[in-house]
């Protein structure tokens, strides 16, 4: 269990360096487009696209509308506060978005439709200013507040007081935003002429003022302080999305900056900060697919450790009931049959008993004598059809140890090294197969010595139980002997091989041989 935890604690700490260089390799990247966009003049920060504006404006709507539904099916769910923060922040953007996405398909003006350009709308970067700085500070307060451990009550204000502070915010910079500074500057409203200031004759760009440049800085400083605490949450929860979320959000703080120097204010007039935006969404997207996946993942091993935990319980209710069995055998069967013995011994000692009695008292305790061999196999059995508390090796010495003691036999058991374990049903099976071996000695072969020899030998374990007894021909014994028959079935169903080697006053050998990685039920056919 602790070599489990270490190695689980190593993996995510591997996983938490590969976020941060991850992210350091984004903010390389993005640095790099930066300076493509400002000093090379072909990349440049602002493009005439017409309806190309209109595809991100959709996609961004959609994919923050559906993190925020995510994000809200987690709060409720576990009860996290940066999900309840999270949803309330990208509902804010599905908003903002959807209603830049209402000023695209507007009505155009027919002195710029030749150029692919909406009628500039002052109240759209208003709108888009305001949702992303909302959201932004979201998104800040909600990744500190879970790292201080504050569990927030009223989450219905929470997930829609922003959403409904925005639409108001929307109401009125549609028609009051003449009320409010300019974020841009908007030429073409003024001076249609300076459609001639645009190299071939198009509309000049929106430049920023400094009010639009000082806010989308700010936004932009937010977003950047959102990506460094939800990383610090990252660490302490090693959640995936949150480890996508802040990678997204240093695209959307250098979307920001972008933004600052190159407003979009027209509609069809699409910068580099538009395409952050959205590469930011695209990341979310990803996000999502990928804590999908870890969340089914996640499930699947769960059903498996709760499948093996049914399994030891099940497995833990059969030792115990095996336990009370081989107990109440030892304690009652065994000792009424050594109290009967006893007894019996002392009615066979009576003189004034008849020789027919006494030869009835020699059959009855010979009966007792088979019946107490019987219930020791049973306790061993039962004892080892668990996790047995003796070795298999140790089981089988112990049980030879005792058939010589019991039977008046020269019986020697050698192994030298500890034998590898089997399934318990393998090593019980096993274990009776020898038990049945050496009471067929007892039985049939008029022996003095029996040898049992137990091995690993080609990736099997290998049982010998061979006798000097008076030996038989395999061939001529009978289909219905039922000894023979029982350890071969046994020997089929773990998989091994049984094999007998024996002639008329030689004596008798078995073997068995059982493959190491055993335990499915074998349908192969036993030589003998």
């Amino acid at each position: 269990m602790l070599l489990s935890r270490s190695i689980a604690r190593v993996t995510r700490l591997d996983r938490l360096d590969r976020l941060d260089a991850v992210l350091a390799a984004t903010v390389v990247v993005l640095a790099s487009f930066t300076a493509a966009v400002v000093f090379l003049p072909m990349v440049g920060g602002q493009h005439v696209e017409a309806g190309l504006d209109l595809v991100l404006d959709t996609f961004a709507t959609v994919v923050t509308l559906g993190v925020a539904v995510v994000a809200w099916v987690r709060y409720r769910e576990i009860g996290a506060p940066v999900a309840l923060f999270q949803a309330s922040a990208f509902l804010v953007l599905a908003i903002a978005s959807g209603a830049s996405l209402l000023f695209v398909v507007g009505k155009l003006d027919v002195s710029l439709a030749d150029f692919g350009l909406n009628m500039p709308r002052e109240a759209q970067p208003q709108i888009t200013t305001a949702g992303h700085l909302m959201a932004a500070a979201l998104l800040v307060i909600g990744a500190a507040v879970s790292l201080k451990g504050i569990r927030p009550r009223q989450h219905w204000l929470i997930l829609l007081g922003p959403a409904a502070a925005l639409l108001a915010i929307i109401q009125f910079a549609s028609s009051w935003s003449h009320l409010v500074p300019p974020l841009s500057g908007v030429f073409i409203l003024n001076n249609l002429s300076s459609l001639s200031n645009w190299p071939n004759g198009q509309p000049v760009p929106p430049s920023p003022t400094p009010l639009g440049l000082g806010l989308h800085l700010v936004v932009g400083g937010l977003f950047v302080l959102a990506a460094e605490l939800t990383r610090r949450h990252h660490r302490r929860t090693g959640a995936l999305g949150d480890g996508f979320l802040a990678v997204g959000l240093v695209f959307a703080a250098f979307g920001e900056f972008h933004t600052a120097f190159y407003p979009s204010t027209y509609g069809g007039l699409v910068t580099s900060g538009d395409m952050l935006t959205v590469a930011f969404a695209a990341v979310l997207l990803i996000g999502i697919e990928a804590d999908a996946r870890a969340t089914r993942a996640a499930l699947g091993r769960a059903n498996e450790t709760l499948g093996r935990l049914r399994d030891v319980e099940v497995r833990q209710a059969a030792l115990e009931e095996r336990t009370r069995l081989s107990r109440e055998l030892h304690d009652g069967l065994a000792q009424d049959l050594w109290l009967a013995k006893l007894k019996l011994g002392r009615l066979n000692a009576m003189p004034e008993l008849s020789h027919e009695a006494k030869a009835v008292c020699d059959e009855l305790s010979g009966a007792i004598d088979a019946g107490l061999a019987d219930a020791r196999q049973a306790v061993m059995a039962l004892r080892l059809g668990g996790e047995p508390a003796m070795s298999l090796r140790d089981l089988m010495a112990h049980y030879v140890d005792d058939f010589g003691d019991r039977f008046g036999l020269r019986a020697e058991f050698e192994c030298e090294d500890e034998l590898p374990r089997l399934t318990p049903r393998a090593e019980a099976e096993l274990l009776r197969i020898a038990q049945e071996a050496l009471n067929n000695v007892v039985r049939h072969a008029d022996a003095t010595v029996v040898r049992v020899r137990a091995g690993v030998a080609d990736s099997h374990i290998e049982l010998l139980v061979g006798d000097n007894g008076m030996g038989f021909e395999p061939s001529e014994v009978r289909d219905g002997c039922f000894g023979l028959a029982s350890m071969r079935e046994r020997a089929q169903i773990i998989g091994g091989e049984l094999t007998i080697d024996s002639r008329p006053h030689d004596g008798t050998r078995i073997r068995i041989r059982v493959p190491l990685k055993t335990g499915e039920r074998a349908t192969g056919e036993v030589s003998q």
